[in-house]
């Protein structure tokens, strides 16, 4: 028979010291107060931030991804439609070069982007590389970032803006094809992406994740919450969800977590916080300082890592990410309807001949 559950909330407040007679506190007091006050403070940034994401996350599946599978749906035809396209007498020698790589381009783009496998055998007949044989030297999770440009042939021209929506594309993939050669030279020279970098950085991060003093804690509160020595059919049901978080915190090295519960049942058991010795305070603000970097820093990877512009497109209050997705909805419904008009234009040849020019 399943323990009843308590209505009683697991404690959740920011642990702090205090003084019962209203004494001063110390410096090193004053100072682990301030660290965890500062801790909490980033916490709760981060879970906003991870919040607005995930439900981001959420609005683009459901309010975006549908216009974008109509525009992958216009592409596709488009693709189709050049393809029927190269086999009239219409277009020269050079005319069939341009056509034959602007076809494979955009087939490779739709099989790499949007999984359209139905398309590989078309993107083989024209590509130099067949997509089989480039999978195999390039895998997708190290395809380098889109828009690498270098300094020659490869950078943005001037008259960018100029250019219509076949030339843009153009430009775009063979800067793209420049910065995969590279790739491929530098994994050849022996050397290892990033994304293997990240990899075997976090392995090693991973091998001493948990600290001690994550375990010293641990320890104590497992012997504090332990819910099988506890008689109470209520305060049973309150120390297994306790005990859930506890162990939550441990595995995630969360020593903040793992203190403020502590704390919170050292004031449950009578034990003043304000008599902790100055060794321990001292020990425990290093242990803060070490998960205020950390945290730091997970919340400049928001600010200036590589989810930053996805956050700051999709992302913030309400209000803010109802504006945001009202212009993106705006905008990827204009791109629809002007590849509807490509598509229509592009039923007369003589068309495709014209932006080959």
């Amino acid at each position: 028979m399943p323990s009843p559950k308590s209505d009683k909330p697991v404690p959740s407040l920011t642990p702090q010291i205090t003084s019962p007679d209203q004494r001063r506190l110390s410096q090193l007091q004053q100072e682990f107060n301030r660290k965890v006050a500062q801790i909490e403070q980033l916490k709760q940034e981060l879970t906003t931030r991870r919040d607005s994401m995930d439900l981001a996350q959420k609005r683009i599946e459901k309010e975006l991804r549908p216009i974008i599978m109509q525009q992958v749906a216009q592409r596709v035809a488009l693709v189709k439609l050049l393809d029927e396209a190269f086999a009239l007498p219409l277009f020269s020698f050079r005319e069939k070069e341009k056509l034959a790589q602007l076809i494979a381009s955009m087939a490779l783009d739709l099989i790499r982007d949007y999984e359209r496998q139905d398309l590989i055998a078309l993107h083989d007949r024209y590509a130099e590389v067949p997509y089989a044989e480039r999978t195999l030297y390039l895998p997708d999770e190290e395809f380098p970032e889109e828009g690498i440009a270098n300094e020659e042939e490869g950078a943005i021209p001037d008259n960018w803006d100029e250019l219509d929506e076949f030339e843009r594309l153009q430009a775009q993939l063979d800067r793209e094809e420049e910065a995969r050669e590279r790739a491929r030279q530098d994994r050849q020279r022996g050397r290892k992406t990033k994304a293997q970098q990240e990899k075997e950085a976090k392995a090693k991060a991973e091998l001493s994740k948990i600290s001690k003093a994550s375990r010293r804690v641990y320890t104590d509160l497992a012997k504090q919450l332990h819910p099988d020595k506890e008689q109470d059919e209520t305060k049973r049901a309150w120390k297994e969800e306790a005990m859930k978080r506890v162990t939550q915190a441990y595995h995630h090295d969360d020593f903040f977590e793992l203190l403020r519960l502590q704390m919170e049942f050292m004031e449950e058991q009578g034990q003043a916080l304000d008599k902790l010795p100055d060794e321990q305070l001292t020990y425990y603000i290093k242990l803060l300082d070490d998960q205020l970097s950390e945290l730091q820093a997970e919340l400049n990877a928001f600010i200036f890592g590589p989810n930053a512009t996805f956050y700051d497109n999709f992302c913030g209050s309400p209000k803010q990410m109802n504006q945001k997705f009202k212009r993106a909805k705006e905008s990827l419904t204009y791109e629809l309807e002007q590849l509807k008009q490509n598509l229509r234009v592009l039923q007369d040849p003589v068309q495709i001949k014209v932006i080959l020019k």
